[in-house]
């Protein structure tokens, strides 16, 4: 059986799987990993990789590819909103298959906004860390 990024596939399924994977690289800003140990047989993942380096955690999975007896299962992502929840990877399905997991990025992408504090919550920390340090300072 071939090996895909560490998990087993079928040979006809390798190669669609192979074809998307490549696809989505292309892209950018993405990886893929394995899980090998989801039952029964693995799982293959694809996450948004955020512009610069933060927790080792992986944050917007957007795609999830399980090996089959026939074909490849695509999962959908929780919080996604377009196509199956459960689909088969078919070389017949594979250009729309494409479309609807790039959709799915956009669905998924993780938030990379700073949280913003209120100005007035900002001002009242900056006055009490002054004051602490004026405190601090005196004794």
């Amino acid at each position: 059986m071939p090996n895909v990024h560490g998990i087993e596939f079928n040979s006809n399924q390798s190669e669609l799987v192979k074809d998307i994977v490549r696809e989505l690289l292309k892209d950018g800003n993405c990886a893929v990993y394995a899980v090998p140990h989801i039952k029964p047989n693995g799982e293959l993942r694809m996450a948004s990789t955020p512009p610069y380096p933060k927790s080792r955690r992986q944050k917007g999975v957007f795609l999830r590819i399980r090996p089959g007896i026939n074909e490849a299962t695509i999962v959908r992502p929780m919080n996604a909103k377009a196509g199956e929840s459960l689909s088969k990877l078919t070389k017949f399905s594979r250009l729309e298959m494409l479309e609807t997991i790039r959709i799915w990025r956009q669905q998924t992408m993780p938030d990379l906004r700073v949280p913003q504090l209120h100005p007035e919550l900002s001002a009242k920390n900056v006055q009490g860390a002054v004051g602490t340090m004026r405190a601090a300072e005196a004794s």
